[in-house]
């Protein structure tokens, strides 16, 4: 049995995941809109139907579990009426050696009390996603937990549908990516959020997993008779109101035991709330890379892996100097965001990084971005670009900001020119930020105080917890941590000279800010945890430098 809007909504004010003026205001448009309240508040809010499930939960004092980490107690299945698991939404369940009655509504005491009387003993409460619950008490009780899915289970699947859901519960998860596996029970559906893969729970055999990825490659433009090779392409998708949003989607395809597999990755969906500040850099940082952006001339560059933000902090750098006296140009692949005002190329078969920016030279542009400089004529361009006047901000693929010099030297760019035009070297990686509303703090150990390069006795830091707001998981978003490499006339003369990346570290003093340095201040800020620091960064900072 499912809890009522009032009480969901109830539940999620008390929590602190909405508000109730602006309930009130949603309420009435929804009305004139003819349009779900409860679908106008997640939009609005952007978050799934079970944070308001877990706003429950806690207010009612109990669990809420991950039903994936759970095993059906099927001793206690046998004594129930399917009629009844099904009617009330019932699950009772094991974790480890604990048993519990899993169920979507802990306010109805009269099925709470019929089952604890058909199995003769009381069972602890907890909470579930409402949808999840739904599937496994059916596979449950079909006894087909790992078992395929019928043909006529698979002819019945809306795949227009089933899509559309999918991409609808990646934005309000918040999800950078939607991953689509053929597995040996059917269609297993997985969402990054936060840089951490989800199970998303859904119906569909291995025959409707097939056709929902033949579907996506249609969208994309790709071959669907063409199942052994990877493809790549890509579509724009819109979401219906009440979400009323177009975004465009890269597809990657690959071929897999069972199949294939399809990664969707969801471009531009914050662009409208670009802003340096929501980046993660400390003051000081910011000051410094205000002052790069803002310069006449010399080129800025962005190191890290994929996926750890650099076109996000470009694309971020171009929104604040974007004004209608200046002509900016970029070459993209793909375009990630769409800036007013602002001429985008994207690369294709015919057209190049380097043609490209060869071009965007005759068309009188102040600043240019650059994708990705991945061989010397990009290198050769961008470079020379920015000694006859132009700002230039691009990104590499390496490991830190020093070792961005090496690479350019090693794609076949001359020292000279590197250190006559470098005006800043940022490497970044992405960490989950703590969430605000749950985080708590508490005293570091000794070991944690000796990592954060702290003399102090007591030094105070904060853990995740776990609430409605952050869907249980102790953490909200995510911010940058920086290497940051300021030059200046000395940095510049060295990087002329051929020097080597121990000595340019040496030598740059405070014009360099180590990552681990970063990470660690916005530990001791309550901005992410050590563990996080760690996953991204080493431990280097300047003490290390002299004691080596």
């Amino acid at each position: 049995m499912a809890l009522t809007e009032e009480q969901l909504l109830s539940a999620g004010a008390r929590s602190g995941l909405i508000e109730p003026a602006m309930v009130e205001r949603l309420r009435l448009e929804a009305r004139r809109q003819r349009l779900p309240l409860l679908a106008m508040v997640q939009a609005h809010y952007r978050f799934p139907l079970s944070a308001l499930y877990r706003a429950v939960a806690e207010q009612a004092g109990h669990a809420y579990v991950d039903l994936t980490s759970l095993s059906e107690d099927l001793e206690a299945l046998k004594k129930l009426p399917a009629s009844l698991l099904r009617r009330k939404q019932l699950l009772p369940a094991n974790d480890g050696d604990k048993a519990m009655l899993v169920l979507s509504d802990p306010f109805d005491r009269a099925a709470i009390d019929m089952v604890q009387r058909l199995l003769g003993r009381p069972l602890p409460l907890a909470m579930a996603d409402p949808s999840q619950l739904r599937l496994r008490i059916e596979r449950a009780l079909a006894g087909k937990a790992a078992a395929p899915e019928t043909d006529s289970a698979e002819d019945d699947t809306d795949l227009v549908a089933l899509l559309d859901t999918i991409i609808r519960e990646a934005y309000l998860h918040r999800a950078s990516d939607i991953h689509l596996l053929t597995e040996i029970h059917g269609l297993r559906v997985r969402l990054r959020v936060d840089g951490k893969l989800r199970d998303y729970p859904v119906e569909a055999g291995v025959g409707a997993a097939a056709a929902l990825i033949s579907r996506v490659k249609v969208l994309a433009g790709l071959d669907i008779a063409e199942q052994r090779q990877p493809q790549d392409g890509g579509f724009s998708y819109r979401l219906a109101p009440p979400i009323d949003r177009s975004f465009n989607i890269r597809v990657a395809t690959a071929p897999i035991r069972l199949g294939e597999r399809v990664t969707m990755r969801l471009l531009g969906q914050e662009s409208s709330a670009l802003t340096l500040v929501d980046l993660g850099m400390l003051e000081t940082d910011l000051r410094y890379f205000r002052e790069a952006i803002n310069k006449p001339y010399g080129m800025i560059l962005l190191t890290g892996p994929t996926g750890s933000g650099k076109s996000t902090t470009l694309c971020a750098a171009l929104e604040e100097i974007n004004r209608p006296d200046i002509n900016i140009m970029t070459v993209e692949n793909p375009i990630e965001y769409v800036i007013d005002g602002v001429s985008q190329i994207q690369t294709g078969p015919k057209v190049g990084f380097a043609s490209a920016l060869r071009s965007f030279l005759r068309h009188d542009p102040d600043v240019l971005m650059v994708g990705e400089i991945r061989d010397q004529e990009t290198a050769d361009v961008a470079v020379k670009a920015a000694m006859t006047g132009h700002r230039v901000f691009s990104t590499l693929h390496t490991n830190n900001a020093v070792s961005a010099v090496t690479r350019l030297v090693d794609i076949g760019c001359e020292p000279f020119l590197i250190g006559s035009t470098l005006t800043a070297v940022i490497a970044q990686r992405l960490v989950r930020r703590l969430c605000a509303h749950c985080r708590r703090p508490r005293p570091a150990s000794a070991e944690e105080r000796e990592a954060l390069a702290t003399e102090q006795e007591r030094v105070e830091i904060y853990q995740p917890v776990g609430c409605a707001v952050c869907q249980g998981t102790g953490f909200r978003g995510r911010l940058g941590l920086f290497e940051t490499l300021w030059f200046d006339d000395n940095l510049a003369r060295l990087v002329a000279r051929g020097s080597e990346e121990e000595v340019l570290e040496a030598r740059a003093g405070q014009r360099l800010r180590f990552m681990w340095e970063d990470g660690c201040q916005k530990v001791r800020l309550g901005l992410t945890t050590l563990d996080e620091v760690r996953d991204v960064a080493v431990y280097k900072t300047h003490a290390t430098l002299e004691m080596n």
